[in-house]
């Protein structure tokens, strides 16, 4: 079905549409949009520049190691440092980081939460900084995750997706129907009808959704796009409001299909984190980082599959780590270093150290993995084609997101969907009331 994806394409563009108009505006020094100061002006005046990266995989810390080191020696206008901060505690840090006035120069954040900084006046708008050629070669969903009040506040290095990762054998034993592209993806009774044909097949616990996360913003990302798909959305286009929209029949019904999945007993615990690759459950529901690990385990017989349509096309979820600037830096220094980890070599770079796909088009059709006809183009594709929504790119977002979260918590357990929801409503409409509807900056 293509009526929800062409929808959010268009979005997409209307946003890509109005940067390019802010760009174009700020040429004129009298119709700069505010912050009039903010953004680069061509003209580096810090030399020193503080980077903080949160300590993650190892393979992801190296590279940005060496980038700092090649980026020093690259020029010697700005000097970078380094600061890595471990993961588990980095949006903690981040958060004192801001009450404190001591951010960094140049800080790296998931893509949702930048907003509420930019909105706190702690960062700047940086698409002053984006070069025509750059901006141009930016995968859409980069520039609309990165949007918010009509300026780019945040870029990154990649992107993320998520899919259906199936053994083929499995599913051809069962005669199931394979979709490979988004148009095809499983109607809801599709899916729900393969569960029990899998379990008939002896595969008790067949579908494998990584409930060893645990709850955190991977339930946010994961199972948002299950409410955009259905129609719904989870916060309403002018974020004043989650009330009808979260709380919709449309996310009620998608959202008590997941909850019978659990009561059904069709999702294993996955405590090993090995349900897939051991053979469990021959369906997993993840994002593009385990495409390689997957890979080696089933070789030709992994297949890469669209997330099920519940009613109104399949949506990816989209956005993952970002550079952006403090509001009391020099924007021309720290986005020296910024551009310099966004040019195809680093990119390539960065991409094989993480697993992702390269935030430029022209990186990653270049790709052996994402480029066409490769065994990941899944991924491209939802992201070049409008099969993805990012999560609310708003400062709320960090209240609808632990918010959101609870409420699968609760769905899981076995609460009544609709109280949960409208609990969850409640509660983060009264965050948005209590600040006034957030507005934006000026």
């Amino acid at each position: 079905m293509k009526a929800g994806p062409s929808r959010r394409h268009r979005t997409a563009l209307a946003a890509i549409a109005a940067v390019a108009m802010i760009v174009a505006a700020c040429g004129d020094d009298d119709e700069v949009a505010a912050p009039d100061a903010a953004g680069c002006d061509g003209e580096i005046t810090q030399s020193e520049i503080e980077i903080w990266w949160h300590e993650g995989a190892e393979s992801e810390v190296l590279a940005v190691q060496d980038f700092v080191e090649e980026f020093n020696a690259s020029q010697d206008q700005v000097t970078a440092t380094l600061t890595l901060v471990p993961e588990a505690d980095y949006a903690s840090s981040l958060r004192g980081a801001a009450a404190s006035g001591d951010l960094p120069d140049v800080i790296d954040t998931d893509a949702s939460f930048a907003f509420n900084y930019a909105w706190a006046g702690d960062l700047q708008p940086i698409d002053t900084c984006i070069s025509d050629e750059l901006m141009d070669d930016l995968l859409p969903s980069i520039i609309e995750q990165g949007t918010y009040a009509d300026r780019i506040w945040a870029v990154g290095m990649f992107d993320s997706g998520l899919g259906m990762y199936g053994v083929r054998s499995v599913l051809e034993e069962v005669d199931a129907r394979i979709p490979e592209e988004p148009e095809d993806a499983w109607t809801i009774d599709e899916f729900d009808q393969l569960l029990a044909d899998l379990r008939e097949a002896g595969y008790e616990r067949p579908l494998d959704v990584k409930k060893n996360y645990g709850q955190g913003e991977y339930y946010a990302y994961l199972y948002q796009p299950f409410v955009w798909s259905s129609g719904a959305n989870v916060i309403a286009d002018d974020f004043s409001t989650t009330d009808g929209h979260l709380n919709s029949p449309e996310a009620v019904e998608a959202l008590t299909r997941f909850q019978n999945w659990h009561a059904e007993g069709f999702v294993d615990e996955n405590e090993d984190d090995a349900a897939f690759v051991e053979g469990r459950s021959p369906l997993s529901m993840v994002g593009h980082w385990e495409f390689n690990r997957y890979r080696e385990t089933y070789g030709d017989d992994l297949v890469l599959m669209p997330l099920p349509d519940f009613g109104e096309g399949t949506v990816s979820g989209q956005g993952s780590w970002q550079w952006a600037i403090n509001a009391e830096s020099d924007a021309d220094a720290a986005w020296s270093f910024i551009e310099f980890t966004l040019q195809p070599e680093q990119m390539e770079r960065m991409a094989e150290a993480s697993g992702a796909l390269p935030a430029r088009s022209s990186v990653a059709e270049g790709t052996e993995k994402f480029g066409p006809g490769g065994p990941a183009e899944l991924f491209r594709t939802q992201l070049e084609e409008g099969y993805t929504q990012p999560r609310a790119p708003h400062p709320a977002y960090p209240t609808v997101s632990s918010t959101f979260n609870q409420a699968i918590q609760e769905i899981i357990d076995g609460q009544d969907v609709q109280t949960a929801l409208d609990n969850a409503v409640e509660t983060i409409d009264s965050d948005i009331e209590a600040n006034q509807g957030y507005p934006p900056p000026q």
